[in-house]
């Protein structure tokens, strides 16, 4: 499926989507949950399972977060199983995890879902902001942008745990509108709007 045959995510639509999380070991566990749940919160406002999720490693086994703290998974990363968004969640270190029969599969599940996150390859994109430097240098063809998420086309990165949130919250506002997204965000008391353009990191010095 071509960029330009796909239907965007980020757009009114009460069909329920489906998501597989392929978490890395050495992401940060505040990603991970920065990234599920305000899909659990969605589906709670809405009174419906609007979203559906898995969560999956490379091997089926729980990945370890930065923190130490295990991430009960579904299974294995399959990449025959359908579905309708990949995100995958990195970190520190996770760069080495990426073999080639993992990237096979992630760049073969990217071809048929409707949208992709992390998946780099010429796209415009985005991550933390203290390894700004070293994405533009290892991937010369890419727009890589401070800012705090980036949407091209179907392909999504973001900059941290935060930023992952206020995708979240932009993913759901598109979908199911602003009163949704208020009322998620205020189930975790967020409330502070901040755009995707917005730089990551902060102006303090660190």
């Amino acid at each position: 499926m071509t960029k330009s045959e796909r239907t965007t995510i980020f757009q009114p639509e009460r069909t329920p989507l489906g998501l597989t999380f392929l978490v890395l070991s050495g992401a940060s566990i505040m990603c991970v949950a920065s990234a599920v749940d305000p899909l659990r919160a969605a589906n709670r406002v809405a009174g419906a399972p609007l979203f559906s999720w898995r969560i999956v490693s490379a091997d089926g086994n729980p990945p370890v977060t930065t923190a130490g703290l295990p991430v009960a998974v579904d299974g294995r990363f399959d990449p025959a199983v359908a579905t309708d968004v990949l995100v995958v969640v990195g970190g520190f270190g996770t760069r080495e995890q990426g073999t080639p029969p993992l990237l096979a599969g992630i760049r073969r599940v990217a071809r048929q879902a409707r949208a992709v996150g992390g998946l780099l390859e010429g796209d415009a994109g985005t991550t933390h902001w203290e390894d700004l430097e070293d994405l533009a240098a290892a991937f010369p063809d890419t727009d890589v942008r401070p800012d705090r998420y980036v949407i091209d086309g179907p392909v999504f990165t973001t900059g941290g745990a935060s930023p992952t949130f206020d995708f979240m919250l932009h993913l759901v506002r598109s979908r199911l509108g602003m009163a949704a997204a208020l009322d998620v965000a205020s189930v975790f008391i967020y409330d502070q709007a901040r755009a995707a353009t917005m730089r990551s990191r902060s102006s303090r010095s660190v």
